[in-house]
């Protein structure tokens, strides 16, 4: 007696799922396109802010790229942090837009020089000076 009242109860509610999930009049299986509810507080939609064009002089407050302002640089920027690791970076000539240096003491034999190099070094140079092109490792 109440196995079957039980049964009962399971197949009504398994009927009330299936036309649940099966009622064509149902907006996701319908062709419809669904829409969320308007919301009193939903603020409009804000376009994106255009970029502000940039009026630049070609050259302008960029410095030469002369031994001098490139070791200035160097004291300035690179060097404090390399000898804070035992190293040192020596300026040995600036060949037009090429820059060429020696790494001395730790950062010498360190396995992460090129890192140092390529990430930190020549990305600062071409940050200050953008006619530089490269730069290049003299051996010890």
């Amino acid at each position: 007696m109440i196995r079957d009242r039980i049964r009962r109860g399971v197949r009504r509610v398994k009927r009330g799922i299936a036309r649940r999930l099966f009622d064509p009049s149902d907006s996701v299986v319908s062709a419809a396109p669904v829409s969320a509810p308007a919301s009193p507080f939903a603020a409009p939609p804000v376009p994106p802010a255009a970029p502000e064009p940039v009026e630049e002089e070609p050259g302008a407050d960029v410095p030469p790229m002369t031994l001098e302002t490139v070791e200035a640089l160097f004291d300035d920027m690179v060097r404090p942090a390399l000898q804070a690791d035992g190293g040192d970076i020596q300026l040995v000539r600036v060949d037009g837009f090429d820059v060429h240096v020696r790494l001395m003491g730790a950062c010498s034999s360190c396995p992460s020089s090129t890192v140092t190099m390529k990430m930190g070094v020549e990305r600062l140079l071409e940050e200050e000076f953008p006619q530089f092109r490269n730069l290049i490792q003299v051996p010890a």
